[in-house]
């Protein structure tokens, strides 16, 4: 099946400064993402969207091929949907059958995942739209509650005798998600019944969204790569 690569990296955050150009064990830390695409073999396309010249250079330095954004695209009030529309173009969406989009803040994400991601969707493509990549977490939903002017009171069970279900749960990872152009295009998002879940292992999901995941990152890919 004919498939591109998808990878946002607008300029600046608000958590960590410059994280998608940010050297991560000696690699930008974009480049890990559009390396691990590279790798994969499989895409006919690797585009990378951005809003600055700086991060076009480095990401043409990986080898991928960048597309500017318009300048509506690359206020805080885009989406990620706003910016994928823009790129899915007539000669994009009626050309291939799915797209792959990538987040650089997913640096341990690798090639294989990305294969096996791949595989996955085109053996159920007939049943399934989308794909999103999760990541089993070790807190169950009742351990998940809001809290408001400072009070415990959601948190309403005798918790010192709580023990962990025999029920896994997951929660998206960030790490890949896949969407059929035109479904994509209708729904507006990767989730919902149509969308198949691909499980990865904690070590491959690192998701960098501060210092700490930075950090984080900086030691646990030294031991994967």
């Amino acid at each position: 099946m004919r498939k591109i690569a998808i990878i946002l990296a607008r300029s600046g955050s608000k958590g960590l400064k410059n994280k998608n150009i940010l050297l991560l064990n000696g690699k930008h830390m974009i480049g890990w993402t559009i390396e691990a695409a590279l790798q994969s073999k499989i895409f006919e396309r690797i585009i990378v969207s951005t809003d600055s010249a700086e991060y076009k250079m480095i990401s043409e330095s990986y080898g991928a091929e960048v597309i500017m954004r318009d300048e509506d695209l690359a206020s805080d009030d885009a989406t990620s949907f706003d910016v994928i529309e823009h790129l899915l173009k007539d000669d994009i969406k009626d050309v291939y059958d799915y797209f792959v989009l990538l987040q650089p803040t997913s640096p341990a994400r690798d090639s294989q995942d990305i294969c096996d991601a791949c595989y996955l969707f085109e053996n159920n493509f007939n049943d399934f739209d989308f794909l999103v990549s999760v990541v089993e977490t070790s807190h169950s939903p009742e351990l998940v509650k809001h809290i408001q002017d400072g009070s415990m009171k959601e948190f309403n069970s005798d918790f010192a005798n709580y023990r962990r279900q025999n029920d896994k749960y997951y929660s998206p990872n960030g790490g890949i998600f896949i969407g059929k152009p035109n479904e994509y295009l209708s729904q507006k998002h990767f989730f919902g019944a149509k969308s198949l879940a691909f499980k990865m292992d904690k070590l491959h999901s690192i998701d960098v969204d501060d210092w700490i995941d930075f950090k984080t990152a900086e030691v646990v890919m030294k031991e994967i790569f």
